[in-house]
């Protein structure tokens, strides 16, 4: 009998596993590949002196695929690389917990949501310029995680109202001053980091 139990576990044990390596290879893996195989189509296209297809740019319905693929392309190798290494690990985690198709929903609207709002800032200070990346996705990755933990969630259910206020916004300014700089899309990094924590705080991605 005692076998039989452990050879139950042990079944279970692996079906977990194989589900778990399944919503990573489904979720941020699929992500990895499209922005390496969009950023790969960009730089090509930039030995044509032709990115616009993958630069978000003002007016937005006028070429819409720059949307998603902004989120994708990325203007270089160490870009690609500090960006992938955030959703790996907070990818991983909302991927395991929320599932293949919500990681996915949530990655590409806070992506698109954050690039909207960076060139929107942008071009209401009269500076002309695009986004590309998917480092407002990544920030809300981690937002997410962040208050959306069992610690977290605990505390934040046990203070006033405006003290949950002050801590998102908290993490979000905190998590974008720590990848500012004068060449980095500051607001997307502010928004994506908002969404993430205000998605987190009322655990958006569920499934129960």
């Amino acid at each position: 009998m005692a076998v039989d139990l452990e050879s139950d576990t042990g079944t279970e044990s692996r079906s977990d596993g194989a589900a778990y390596l399944e919503r990573l290879v489904g979720g941020p893996g699929v992500s990895l590949l499209a922005m390496a195989l969009v950023s790969l189509a960009m730089w090509t296209g930039a030995q044509a002196g032709n990115i616009t297809p993958f630069v978000l740019t003002p007016p937005f319905d006028e070429a819409w695929w720059q949307l998603p693929l902004s989120v994708f392309a990325h203007s270089g190798m160490a870009h690609l690389t500090s960006n992938a290494t955030i959703i790996v690990v907070a990818g991983g985690l909302v991927a395991i917990t929320a599932g293949i198709v919500r990681y996915h929903l949530f990655f590409v609207t806070t992506g698109i949501a954050a690039g909207v709002a960076q060139v929107a800032a942008t071009d209401a200070l009269g500076e002309a310029g695009g986004v590309l990346g998917a480092s407002g996705a990544a920030l809300a990755l981690v937002a997410y995680v962040l208050m959306s933990n069992d610690i977290s969630s605990w505390v934040l259910r046990h203070v006033p109202r405006w003290v949950v206020g002050v801590a998102i916004v908290g993490v979000a300014v905190a998590l974008t001053l720590r990848s500012a700089g004068t060449q980095i899309a500051n607001v997307a990094h502010l928004v994506g980091a908002l969404l993430g924590a205000v998605a987190g705080h009322v655990n958006l991605l569920r499934t129960e």
